[in-house]
């Protein structure tokens, strides 16, 4: 069984309504992501990294260019995007949170758990103001 781990962000300017400030929070999953490896450029256009997207777009171009400049095959350059695509899974959610912090979230958090459903409840039972006193009502 495996175990997931996140990291729970939140705007700097935070509701007062306790459902919409939930709303407002953002889980990024810590480790490897297979779909930032098999489909970079949408995830990033999907969680709007505009930054880490031109960066990869020139790191992709420099790659093929020096291919070309040292006459490599295609298949060393399919293998050059492979390696891109396969580091850039270990940096996605790096990349991410980076992004996050720039766009003023603060981390209010970290998690973990079988899975992100059980991830996320067990942060919200410690997370929301009212639990404590919902659990005390329950022991009475």
């Amino acid at each position: 069984m495996s175990e997931y781990s996140y990291t729970v962000y939140e705007p700097h300017q935070v509701e007062r309504d306790l459902v919409a400030r939930a709303d407002e929070l953002v889980f990024v999953k810590d480790g490897f992501a297979g779909w930032a490896m098999i489909g970079s450029v949408f995830w990033m256009v999907y969680y709007r990294l505009w930054l880490p997207l031109i960066g990869f777009v020139v790191a992709l171009g420099a790659l093929v260019g020096l291919a070309y400049l040292f006459g490599a095959s295609s298949a060393a350059s399919g293998l050059l995007f492979i390696g891109l695509s396969v580091a850039f899974g270990f940096l996605a959610n790096d990349f991410r949170r980076m992004v996050l912090e720039n766009e003023d979230y603060k981390m209010i958090g970290a998690i973990a758990g079988p899975s992100k459903i059980e991830c996320e409840r067990r942060f919200f039972h410690n997370w929301s103001p009212l639990s404590n006193r919902l659990q005390y009502e329950e022991t009475k």
